[in-house]
């Protein structure tokens, strides 16, 4: 009976050990998958504001679809410049899709570094404020970069408007797995 104990016990030590070296191979590869997605922020900020520009494809697309509406007289105003759907329709469309950009870009930093924690048993808090920083870390890396870029403006900003788009990645990542996890059960 006692032989049988310890190798209940033994086969027990095996498999957490193997369930530990599983959760670190997972926390490596959310870690390289954070390490490839910040390079390719980087190398997007390190573009001219020409090789981003997605103006002339709109004036393209819509020179193909025609769209007998009048555009409604609808204003923003970010980081002091106004845009109008009306009066500059292609600018007001292209700055809602850089600022969409930059709130997905960043949800996905955000879930890639708070998975890579989570795998380490880290407590919940701690990742979202650790993903959280490195967010607000790598934005304000990003727009320094922008400085240097033709035709880019740097704005702390879009270091917020990143910041709202890492906490609403974790956000919805932390849901999604809170259903998935009812789910099972």
């Amino acid at each position: 009976m006692v032989k049988t104990l310890l190798k209940a016990e033994e086969r027990e030590t095996r498999k957490q050990k193997h369930q530990r070296k599983h959760r670190s191979y997972k926390t490596i590869f959310w870690l390289i998958l954070a390490g490839v997605w910040v390079v390719i922020i980087w190398l997007m900020s390190s573009q001219s504001y020409q090789q981003q520009n997605i103006q002339p494809w709109l004036q393209r697309l819509t020179k193909q679809v025609h769209i007998g509406v009048t555009l409604p007289d609808v204003h923003l105003f970010y980081n002091g410049h106004e845009y109008s759907l009306r009066e500059r329709p292609y600018a007001f469309v292209e700055f809602l899709f850089r600022k969409t950009a930059h709130l997905v870009i960043y949800a996905v930093l955000a879930v890639l570094i708070y998975g890579s924690l989570r795998y380490k048993r880290v407590r919940v808090m701690t990742c979202i404020a650790v993903a959280l920083m490195i967010v607000v870390i790598i934005a304000s890396i990003d727009e320094y970069i922008q400085q240097f870029s033709s035709n880019r403006t740097s704005s702390i900003w879009d270091v917020v408007v990143d910041l709202i788009g890492g906490s609403c990645g974790i956000a919805i990542y932390i849901g999604i797995r809170a259903l998935l996890g009812r789910r099972r059960h």
